[in-house]
């Protein structure tokens, strides 16, 4: 049987995920896209359509979920 792990984590811009959800604003919103812009930025475009700019080397609190297999 698979588990669910929720962890949060804090990461760097260039570490951010597909899949990752991040509070701005207090509001939660899921990474559907991560694009290189500049050398040093990352376009975060989320899953509702909105899009926030971060530089690769800033660091950032985001919540990660994975599926832990029985091994």
């Amino acid at each position: 049987m698979s588990r669910l792990t929720v962890r949060t984590l804090e990461v760097t811009g260039d570490g951010v995920r597909v899949g990752d959800v991040i509070a701005v604003g207090g509001v939660p919103h899921t990474v559907g896209d991560v694009r290189q812009v500049l050398p040093d930025r990352r376009r975060l475009e989320f899953e509702d359509g909105n899009a926030y700019v971060l530089g690769r080397a800033r660091t950032i609190r985001v919540v990660r979920t994975s599926v832990d297999r029985p091994g």
